[in-house]
């Protein structure tokens, strides 16, 4: 993805948040972050209600091509509330997640 790809999302999902939900914007950062976070967590158990996670019932056809897909956007959505709440951009979260790969490589490379 391109970064100005990426930023176009970010601001388009800010936007949206301040118009939809702007008392939001006025309580405190720590608290938009544990709204959002705990919507991703439910939204992440909503990719696993897709999927035959539950070893005691017989599995189920999966749809990967929109349900699955549709519940990793819901994701994404909250996830780049919680990048703009942060006060990344895109360059910045690029950036961030380069050295956070390095940083897991080299751990991977001396057994962490």
């Amino acid at each position: 993805m391109k970064l100005d790809m990426l930023e176009m999302m970010l601001e388009i999902q800010k936007e949206i948040q301040l118009k939809c939900y702007p008392n939001v914007q006025t309580l405190p950062r720590e608290e938009q972050m544990l709204i959002n976070t705990r919507a991703m967590i439910h939204e992440t158990c909503e990719v696993e209600n897709e999927l035959n996670w539950k070893h005691w019932k017989k599995p189920v056809d999966i749809d990967f091509d929109h349900k699955v897909k549709e519940e990793i956007v819901d994701q994404f959505i909250f996830l780049m509330n919680l990048i703009n709440i942060s006060g990344m951009d895109a360059s910045e979260l690029y950036d961030r997640t380069l050295n956070k790969i390095d940083v897991n490589i080299q751990r991977q490379q001396i057994g962490y």
